[in-house]
């Protein structure tokens, strides 16, 4: 018996491309720094340095985030202006109001924000308000390369199978 080509082909759910953030957002730890302790500049490049991050949230002192700091505000806000690390206070220099996403809104809301905003960072929150982790551009730019690669390896297969019927 022989079967109907169009009997293999499946449908692929939209689903299985669709994730929320903390599906996605990176592996790696936070650092938070709370402004009761009135951190410096210095404090703020010395622990992205020393943990291999980007950025640093800054939180109230009851643990909630209200601000980051990433490298970029350290270059802008602080080198290009000829300052000294030890003399600016991350109260300064944050990015606040800080600028957030739920651990469970999707990846197309991040990215919306992430462009709404002009942003390549944005702090990832539980239901609760607490911090959950960071989400990047790059950690969006690798789900959707693994996307890409799984269309290409289905049209692959796809193609090859419909080329043996002709």
């Amino acid at each position: 018996m022989h079967c109907n080509p169009r009997c293999y082909i499946t449908v692929i759910s939209t689903a299985e491309y669709m994730s929320v953030v903390s599906e996605i957002m990176s592996p790696k730890h936070v650092i938070a720094v709370s402004l009761e302790l009135n951190p410096w500049a210095h404090d703020a490049a010395r622990l992205m340095l020393e943990n291999k991050l980007g950025s640093v949230v800054v939180t109230d002192k009851t643990g909630k985030p209200i601000g980051i700091v990433t490298e970029r505000d350290i270059i802008r806000k602080v080198t290009m202006k000829n300052k000294v690390l030890r003399d600016v206070a991350v109260r300064d220099i944050m990015s606040s109001p800080l600028i957030t996403v739920k651990a469970y809104d999707s990846i197309e809301t991040a990215a919306k924000t992430m462009a709404k905003h002009k942003i390549k960072r944005l702090v990832v929150l539980e239901e609760d308000g607490s911090l959950a982790g960071i989400l990047s551009v790059t950690d969006i730019n690798k789900k959707l390369a693994r996307i890409l690669a799984s269309d290409y390896k289905r049209y692959s297969i796809l193609k090859a199978a419909l080329e043996r019927l002709d």
